[in-house]
């Protein structure tokens, strides 16, 4: 075998022709040839297989920082935002609880504007995309008694800090038509109980998987 017939056979390989397709369309809008392509993937793939990193979950991550920056978050190192609304908590506990419900009224009414037939839905995934603190989170909701219910855990949550996103939660719910039924909330945990106005369910159900 010379050394022309090894060079093209180290040239080819076998992989669906849609796939084919997909990556010559993304060589031709980067301006380079499949080839080159091609051996950027296998590189890529070769480096997240050594780092330990699987390739899917690392685009997961990426989208999900993505959504967050759209959306309007910000980096912020835990321990200073903590004792952020620990000063701010100690120095007026009533305009601390105003600003976070302030807060959670927006955050239910983006989201009753942007998706009204899904809202709860909405909502428990931006919930559980932002709130990396947390041990636990569940939100649930009953389509038949329109009750819906909020429970977090988080061991690094104080006790002032678990009241604010507590009162988050309450305004958030308020926001979209729920009376709040019950609240309560300590050093860790959460749990805030909304149940929809009159009977007007709109199907809902949701629960964390």
């Amino acid at each position: 075998m010379d050394g022309h017939m090894v060079a093209e056979r180290r040239k080819t390989f076998v992989a669906r022709e849609d796939l084919l397709r997909s990556i010559s369309e993304i060589a031709k809008e980067n301006g380079k040839s499949l080839y080159e392509t091609v051996n950027e993937i296998f590189e890529s793939a070769i480096l997240f297989q050594k780092t330990g990193v699987k390739m899917d979950a690392a685009l997961e991550e990426c989208g999900k920082m993505r959504v967050a920056r759209e959306a309007g978050y910000i980096l912020c190192l835990e321990n200073l935002w903590s004792e952020i609304n620990e000063i701010a908590y100690s120095a007026s506990p009533e305009g601390a609880a105003a600003a976070w419900k302030d807060a959670g009224a927006w955050f239910g009414k983006k989201h009753l504007t942007g998706k009204p037939e899904g809202c709860l839905e909405s909502i428990k995934n931006e919930l559980e995309l932002s709130l990396w603190n947390v041990s636990e989170f569940s939100m649930k909701g009953d389509a038949q008694s329109g009750v819906v219910e909020i429970n977090v855990l988080a061991p690094r949550l104080s006790r002032n800090n678990s009241e604010l996103l507590a009162c988050f939660f309450e305004s958030m719910l308020s926001a979209i038509g729920l009376n709040v039924i019950h609240k309560e909330s300590g050093c860790g945990f959460i749990r805030v109980v909304g149940k929809r106005q009159e009977a007007q369910k709109r199907g809902d159900s949701i629960e964390k998987s």
